[in-house]
């Protein structure tokens, strides 16, 4: 290498540290106030401005505009203060009535109207839980299913017959009750919230539970329910949903099969000697008599005297 080359690499590289340490220094002494010079501008010292903050005006002030008083007195609630669900009105007030969205449960996202109710209703059990739920997590609010002054008086405060409530999201289900074999919810005889919780529920699709981690089905089919000393397994790991249609069916009894044997065939195909594929075995399921097994296994949903539930 050159001399000449190499002192000039030396004299850039010295350039270039230089510039590293001096240009931040001189940029922060710019910054900095300096003696008996002028005081920093007034956008640069201002505080941040402060977030409006509502107070309490009482209810007399909400009925000289809202004449809700009359049939709120018939609700549940009547003991109540407006501001206590609403929150303070002064913005709403002093804005002539515009302001709707401090004070309004329409304005307000689901999960701030879910907490004003649960101020009170939290301290149940079976309203506790609502964030936790399906209806929760889909951003659901209370005031989706019931109305706080409700022109006619319902049970619950809901906003519309239950069943019809329901039916307003759950179409699909809505349509199975039209199918030839159904539970009567169409007719009027059984209620949704009979099998299902719709605050919240541990298990799939909010089904209830009749007694302790009993399913809710035997709250009508009490014969069903057991215990039993020979159980059948699939009604107690699966549910009766592993054989049956919930809401309506095109088969007989509810069944997932149209046939029998063939929704015993979903667990028993493998078993041997049981419906299996050999032609000779003692249950030929390619025989008609062998198609109709609870024929013989007449208590399929369990037995206290046979483990084959033949009776």
């Amino acid at each position: 290498m050159k001399p000449a080359t190499h002192s000039r690499r030396r004299t850039i590289a010295l350039l270039i540290l230089t510039a590293v340490i001096w240009l931040p220094l001189a940029a922060s002494q710019a910054s900095s106030p300096k003696p008996g010079g002028s005081p920093p501008t007034a956008a640069a010292s201002a505080p941040a401005p402060q977030q409006e903050m509502a107070e309490r005006v009482e209810s007399d002030t909400c009925l000289i505009c809202h004449d809700t008083f009359t049939v709120f007195q018939r609700t549940p609630h009547a003991g109540r203060e407006c501001e206590d669900c609403h929150g303070p009105g002064s913005l709403h007030v002093e804005s002539g009535g515009d302001r709707l969205e401090t004070v309004s449960f329409n304005y307000r996202t689901p999960r701030w109207g879910v907490m004003q109710c649960q101020t009170c209703h939290r301290q149940d059990p079976h309203l506790s839980a609502f964030l936790q739920s399906s209806h929760g997590r889909n951003n659901l609010a209370c005031v989706d299913c019931h109305q706080m002054h409700p022109e006619e008086a319902r049970r619950g405060l809901l906003a519309d017959a239950s069943n019809d409530l329901c039916a307003t999201c759950h179409r699909a289900a809505q349509a199975q009750f039209r199918k030839p074999y159904s539970h009567p919810v169409l007719e009027g005889a059984m209620q949704c919230a009979d099998c299902h919780t719709p605050h919240g529920s541990d298990l799939r699709a909010q089904r209830g539970l009749a007694q302790g981690t009993e399913e809710g089905c035997v709250s009508c089919h009490s014969d069903k329910s057991g215990p039993f000393v020979f159980e059948h397994p699939p009604g107690k790991s699966s549910g009766c949903v592993s054989c049956h249609q919930a809401h309506g069916s095109v088969n007989p009894k509810m069944l997932n099969r149209s046939q029998i044997h063939q929704t015993c065939l979903e667990c028993h195909s493998m078993t041997a000697g049981a419906a299996a594929s050999q032609p000779f075995s003692f249950h030929d399921i390619q025989s008609p008599r062998f198609r109709n097994c609870t024929t013989c296994h007449r208590e399929i949903h369990g037995s206290n005297a046979d483990p084959n539930f033949l009776r």
